[in-house]
């Protein structure tokens, strides 16, 4: 097995007083120099372990005052995924599977917490899809509501990334605004009669309508 590294040790023994101590976001963290000593390493390393946890977005570095814990800011991973996007053709259709492995998980769930109010939204939001290109802002907020269903705000945070992600791999890709507007139309009916069997059938024509663009963009 191979012996761990200073900085990896650094980054365990960090995780481990987190816990210990019961910190949450908002907490800040002791010195650099007593935790270093704590940990047993070098200040250098004890820094490299807090700047891999502030691009990871676990944590906030503020110049001259201290290192505090945050909610999990998503920004990195959005900012990182962009990029890879860039010389990686095939990210599109990766993030589009990841979007409909999530949303058919969460259609059953969509069909249980959606009030008539948030089916109304949804019915709105598919009869502004045959508006061209400001059609895309209402199919993502349609999405967003879905995604909502699920209680759950880090599936909502995956949701958005691969929707971003996604959009902005396949952009130029040619769409039809009037068979988007009718797919989302279907789900947002099938969701107002509770019939989830329904919505699920039009989800899956929603996804191979974005497979055939997809495969005109790549």
């Amino acid at each position: 097995m191979t012996k761990p590294t200073a900085f990896d040790t650094a980054l365990d023994a960090l995780r481990r007083y987190i816990v210990s101590h019961g910190l949450a976001p908002g907490d800040a963290l002791p010195p650099v120099a007593t935790l270093a000593a704590t940990f047993g390493v070098s200040q250098a390393t004890l820094r490299e372990a807090l700047r891999a946890w502030e691009a990871a977005g676990i944590l906030q570095i503020r110049h001259g005052v201290g290192a505090f814990l945050q909610r999990y800011n998503w920004a990195p991973m959005l900012r990182n995924l962009s990029i890879s996007a860039l010389f990686e053709p095939d990210q599109g259709r990766q993030m589009r599977d990841l979007r409909h492995i999530l949303e058919s998980g969460l259609l059953a769930r969509a069909v249980e917490r959606l009030t008539n109010a948030d089916v109304d939204a949804l019915a709105a939001l598919a009869r502004a899809m045959s508006a061209g290109e400001g059609g895309r802002a209402a199919e993502f907020r349609f999405h967003a509501l879905l995604a909502q269903a699920a209680g759950n705000p880090p599936v909502e945070e995956l949701l958005r990334l691969a929707w971003l992600v996604e959009q902005q791999a396949e952009e130029g890709a040619p769409f039809d605004p009037a068979e988007r507007a009718a797919v989302h139309h279907e789900i947002a009916q099938a969701l107002r009669g509770r019939d989830a069997e329904a919505a699920r059938e039009a989800l899956e024509r929603y996804f191979a309508m974005l497979a055939r663009r997809g495969a005109v963009a790549a």
